[in-house]
């Protein structure tokens, strides 16, 4: 076997993510396109037999730091066998050669691999999974402490995700917690519609992104990273509006109010020649509410109208990265003043659908905090529809200048002070 640069073979590559378990977006050959395109500097390495088929390998990237550059491997590497310890000893030793060479200061690595998962509670629901973290450190890698807490950037160290795989849709459905089934069935009774979005309509996205950056304090990317994210990972990639109506959501609740006036016209009639009266009594009693609250909303609705200066507008947008072992939710957002149509469920439930009908075999949220003691938000919201807790493996770090790296660690325990 050998080690040897993989760029000009990027469709063996991608083949080998595609069909290996823990393949993923962050390793494929379109995020390693659209790391170049960004001007970062990437390359894929990798260790093949001696028929050239790809025993390991990996999409590493590398940033300056004072003392030399961070070699980063995230999401991966992609292994065929995690037992071959013979490949992965090639690959890494490669690996560092060539960072040493390239004024590499230590290489760390963040495999794709889940160490437990819990439920919505934060209860263990199988015991640690230490093969490919024993693996790691046997081969000269040290563990970082393990972390909690949302990413900005890097590997997500927890996330929360919805095993579909074998599911029809109407099953996936049903599993959803009652408060995500009663937002959806709102929604679709006020026709908040979904529908994917073009390239052209990417400012749209990111203006929606940026409100809800500034509003939660997360880090969001400039436009250029979404359009070249479009165009980099084409048929995989799709971002998702939804959209109110105000003319739809004023007839509905029009209907809704005309039908209200027929049922206690009918009602009242009843009364004159009924022999008890209280039970039709109280059913005016609900009825009348109801035309209440029917007329608010026609008055709410043309209010919100009057503000937006338009009829339809977008309320909540999504990314989604999609690989055959999963479905990736990225970047989203929402306009906190339109936060009654819970739209960022109706997006969910569309990306499941999608993600069913492709075969995909899981559906991942993404990031959580990793505390279950109720003040992760985002948590709450992604176990609405009824899915797992990971804690992902973590990192791993090596030299690849011992005494540069020894004094690097000792500034930055210096700093952390």
């Amino acid at each position: 076997m050998r080690f040897k640069e993989l760029d000009n073979q990027l469709d063996q590559w991608e083949e080998f993510v595609e069909t290996n378990e823990l393949g993923n977006f962050g390793q494929s050959s379109y995020q390693f396109e659209l790391l170049l395109s960004r001007g970062r500097k990437a390359k894929v390495f990798g260790v093949v037999n001696d028929t050239d088929e790809i025993l390991a390998g990996g999409v590493v990237n590398w940033d300056p730091t004072k003392l030399g550059y961070k070699y980063s491997l995230d999401y991966g590497p992609i292994v065929k066998d995690w037992a071959d310890k013979d490949a992965l000893q090639c690959f890494f030793d490669g690996l560092v050669q060539y960072a040493k060479h390239n004024k590499g200061l230590y290489l760390s690595v963040s495999p794709n691999a889940i160490y437990q998962e819990f439920d919505n509670d934060g209860q263990p629901i199988c015991t640690p999974k230490k093969q490919i973290l024993d693996t790691m450190c046997s081969l000269g890698f040290t563990h970082e402490p393990f972390k909690y807490g949302m990413q900005d950037t890097g590997v997500t160290v927890w996330q929360y995700v919805k095993k579909i795989d074998g599911q029809t849709y109407p099953e996936i459905a049903k599993s959803y917690h009652k408060m995500a089934k009663q937002y959806l069935k709102k929604n679709k009774l006020y026709q908040v519609n979904v529908r994917e979005l073009s390239r052209e309509e990417l400012p749209m996205f990111k203006q929606i992104i940026d409100d809800t950056a500034e509003r939660r304090h997360f880090l969001s990317k400039d436009l250029i990273y979404f359009e070249t994210a479009y165009d980099k990972f084409q048929d995989r990639i799709k971002f998702v509006v939804a959209e109110v109506c105000f003319s739809k959501y004023i007839q509905v609740a029009t209907d809704k109010l005309e039908k209200a006036n027929r049922d206690i016209d009918r009602l009242q009639q009843k009364r004159e020649t009924a022999a008890n009266k209280t039970r039709i009594d109280k059913q005016l009693s609900e009825l009348f509410k109801q035309r209440e609250n029917h007329k608010v909303r026609i008055e709410h609705g043309k209010q919100m109208r009057i503000h937006a200066g338009k009829d339809v507008i977008p309320v909540a947008a999504a990314m989604f990265i999609i690989m055959p072992q999963e479905t990736d939710y990225l970047f989203s957002g929402s306009y906190e003043e339109y936060s009654e149509f819970y739209a960022p469920y109706q997006i969910q439930d569309y990306m499941l659908q999608i993600s069913q009908k492709l075969g995909v075999k899981t559906y991942n949220f993404l990031g959580i905090d990793g505390k279950f003691d109720g003040t992760d938000g985002v948590l709450k919201f992604k176990t609405q529809f009824e899915g797992v807790a990971q804690q992902l493996i973590g990192t791993f770090d090596i030299p690849v200048n011992k005494f540069k790296y020894n004094m690097y660690i000792k500034l930055k325990k210096l700093i952390a002070r």
